[in-house]
């Protein structure tokens, strides 16, 4: 491998790198002049995932880096908050400042009145994490992983001990591709829209299901469906009905190395472990095996199980009980939900549900990406929890063109160290009968808690909040509530690249180095590498990297949770404890470093990293954990069908999140040349809606809900059911240099319209894309 700096003849250079300004770490070569100023950026076709290609925020970077706009200085506020009143200082007065402050409030209150958090990210989630855990009681991971990532994770660790659904999901080899609430051509496009072309030149069949016929690839499919937003679970039995009644589901994969043979109890759907039936270990879980006729550890060799089997045993106290398997269990839950029944739950035709199971049951091998619009429902752990039962049965599983593991999700687990011991019993969540506890959540607290324990003191007082790269008045439900949380605390630490609506409140403000400023390791999204995701130029002004921030900041607070002294020390650190094989000096070398699969890609072998040492479709994990573990057909907490009531002043259904490829959530509405693309937040409706209300394109319209009022421009559009309409997210930025507007006080900020009432019990995830809520002209 070449040298990752290419000296040029006029004294300039060209750096390996990787970009950040979404989660794909794309690698990219960064052309530097000899003055050290970032000419321009563009894909490293030697990156073996995007391969060259780069998006438009990518290609941005030098008028991202360069935006006089960006924070420049440690800022602290001197008026009211909120006035916009600030003193530049330097940093070690902001260290000092925030440390102290820090410091008086874990004298008064306890470690636990500080919260810790960011947004989605640039790549130091266990690094916010460990800020936490450092004062010793309990950290509060004030993010928005409830709504992000951690349910399909989480839930494909419960079942598989790895994370297959994301960067796992083998475009390239593919023989079918099916992307379910998912859109990763535009979110992370750089990195599968070339794998995905391929497969299709090849003939790879595709599959879209989504509410709406503008994903970017629904026009492309062999089949789209378009279902109603939180049905998805519906149609998933749908499918596990298809491909077990019409027997194709994988035999030997489903017999042998999933855990459907397991045994459990007719009446109450338990495990049937040896020490129920004589004196033995516990945990010890059985199977029937059909050559003895008996029942036999799961874990044994050499089995000729019966997934089919139904019988009764004799407990050690003498009793009988009936038994039957979990396969069975998925059958009886299964033949309850024919195509017809789903399809009228689903507002799509039973023939789309057939078309769709059957061609991707019937390949060879076939992959499904599913993300946030699986995700963002109150019912997401059912329709995960099957979309992983349909992956298993079928054999796609650590299979090539099917879902893989990854090494960052196995390798990134712990490097924060142990949560306090008393991090279970300080946690915040919902208390009483509705409450979401989050049985499937860790040990985090249900932000909606954090929030309300900033205003109310409730169950204890949060007095401070230090976040990095996070805009929780633009990602959080019911901002208004959000605001009055913000505005109540003690110290507010916000540390970003621009002057966000959050950082308005903050009463210290840190300026954010770029990635092209700053030293990080490239992992997350990385597939089966890892790179040295080096500087290109020296931070500009006072900008620090993240790193360096929390790294300075913790040792203020507690050097023996951070005794790193420099940052490269604290990569080394990383690197080590991940078993990545290369020192920090020797990544930035040579820029890529292939990483060693995890074992379970060798399951025949190895076995899964699961209870059962199976794919788990019976999840032990879940049942562990206090969440049910078996799928169930649950209706999201807010719709049509679980609160008429509610669907009768607020008809519409509201899909939010509606992502732009030029836009990085909240960010980058400043850049002209970006926002000339997307220039207005514009609510999508359907065509016959519009004609119903007399609404014209680019109207200005109201939208609410049950928690509050914006406004946008409308645009029509045949691509989405009349019931529904899709809103963006993201919306507080101005573009002076195009005479576009800001949207100050929450305006178009589509999380005033999202509630805080219903939440998934196992994850804590609000209902954010099925919204009820109604419009009108302005």
């Amino acid at each position: 491998m070449s040298s990752s700096i290419i000296p040029l003849p006029d004294g300039g250079k060209i750096v390996k790198t990787n970009c950040f300004e979404c989660h794909s770490k794309c690698g990219v070569l960064c052309t530097v002049d000899k003055d050290d100023k970032l000419i321009k950026v563009q894909g490293n076709p030697e990156d073996p995932r995007n391969e060259g290609r780069m998006c438009a925020k990518g290609l941005s970077a030098p008028e991202i880096l360069y935006d006089p706009d960006r924070l420049r200085y440690p800022l602290l506020r001197v008026g009211e908050r909120g006035e916009g009143k600030w003193k530049r200082i330097s940093w070690d007065e902001a260290i000092k400042w925030l440390a102290d402050k820090v410091k008086a409030i874990t004298a008064e209150h306890g470690a636990k009145a500080i919260a810790y958090g960011q947004g989605t990210g640039r790549g130091t989630n266990q690094w916010t994490q460990l800020g936490g855990f450092m004062g010793g009681e309990v950290g509060h991971s004030l993010s928005p992983g409830n709504i992000c990532l951690v349910p399909m994770m989480v839930q494909g660790f419960m079942q598989f001990g790895m994370f297959p659904t994301f960067d796992g999901v083998d475009f390239d080899n593919a023989d079918c591709i099916v992307f379910w609430g998912s859109n990763t051509v535009w979110t992370e496009g750089s990195y599968s829209s070339g794998q995905v072309g391929r497969s299709r030149d090849r003939g790879a069949k595709l599959i879209v299901i989504d509410p709406f016929f503008e994903h970017p690839l629904a026009s492309k499919a062999d089949v789209f469906v378009p279902v109603r937003p939180s049905s998805d679970v519906y149609m998933a039995l749908a499918w596990l009905n298809i491909i077990i009644n019409e027997d194709l589901y994988d035999h030997e994969f489903t017999t042998k190395y999933s855990n459907a043979p397991l045994l459990i109890t007719v009446e109450d759907e338990l495990p049937v472990t040896l020490d129920m039936l004589e004196d033995a270990e516990p945990n010890v879980f059985l199977v029937w095996d059909k050559a003895t006729q008996s029942v036999k550890n799961i874990h044994d060799k050499d089995l000729d199980q019966d997934i089919w089997y139904r019988g009764e045993l004799t407990l050690k106290d003498g009793k009988k009980v009936e038994v039957k398997t979990a396969f069975w269990a998925l059958k009886e839950l299964a033949d309850e939900w024919s195509p017809a029944k789903a399809a009228e739950m689903c507002w799509c035709e039973p023939q789309q549900i057939i078309d769709s199971c059957r061609i991707y049951a019937n390949a060879e091998a076939a992959t499904i990406s599913v993300f946030q619009g699986i995700e963002e429902h109150t019912n997401c752990k059912e329709t995960l929890h099957l979309i992983n039962i349909i992956i298993s049965i079928t054999g796609n599983l650590e299979k090539k063109g099917g879902n893989l593991s990854m090494p960052f999700w196995q390798q990134m687990r712990g490097l924060a160290g142990k949560p306090p011991e008393t991090q279970a019993a300080l946690r915040m969540y919902e208390d009483g009968p509705e409450g979401a506890k989050g049985t499937l959540y860790g040990t985090a607290s249900l932000p909606k808690a954090a929030f309300a324990a900033m205003r109310t003191g409730k169950p204890y007082p949060i007095k401070a909040y230090i976040c990095v790269q996070g805009n929780p008045l633009s990602w959080a439900e019911n901002t208004k509530k959000v605001r009055e949380s913000l505005m109540s605390l003690d110290v507010l630490c916000m540390m970003d690249y621009y002057m966000s609506p959050t950082c308005e409140l903050a009463d210290l403000v840190l300026p954010a180095a770029h990635w092209t400023e700053r030293d990080y390791i490239g992992d997350e999204v990385c597939s089966e590498w890892v790179f040295g995701q080096q500087k290109a130029v020296e931070p500009l002004y006072e900008r620090w990297s993240d790193i360096t921030f929390w790294r300075t900041y913790g040792r203020e607070i507690n050097k023996e949770a951070w005794p790193w002294e420099t940052d490269e020390e604290l990569f080394d650190y990383q690197l080590k404890e991940t078993n990545a094989g290369v020192t920090w000096k020797e990544l930035k070398g040579k820029w890529i470093h292939h990483l060693p699969p995890f074992s379970s890609r060798e399951y025949w072998k190895n076995g899964f990293p699961t209870p059962t040492g199976r794919a788990e479709l019976y999840s032990i994990g879940n049942l562990r954990a206090g969440a049910f573990p078996l799928p169930r057909a649950e209706e999201a907490k807010e719709t049509p069908y679980s609160k008429p009531e509610m669907a009768a002043e607020y008809p519409l259904i509201a899909v939010t999140g509606r992502r732009y490829p030029i836009y990085y959530h909240s960010s980058f509405r400043g850049i002209p040349h970006l926002r000339e693309l997307a220039p207005h937040p514009m609510v999508v409706i359907s065509t016959a809606l519009a004609k119903k209300q007399n609404i014209q394109d680019g109207d200005e319209v109201y939208i609410e809900t049950v928690t509050g009022k914006i406004s946008m421009q409308a645009r029509s559009s045949d691509g989405l059911h009349e019931r529904m309409i899709m809103i963006p997210h993201g919306w507080w930025q101005g573009c002076p240099e195009l005479n576009l507007p800001a949207y100050p006080d929450d305006s178009a900020n589509v999380n005033v319209l999202t509630g805080d009432k219903a939440y998934s019990n196992e994850f804590m995830t609000p209902n954010m894309r099925s919204v009820l809520c109604k419009i009108y002209k302005k």
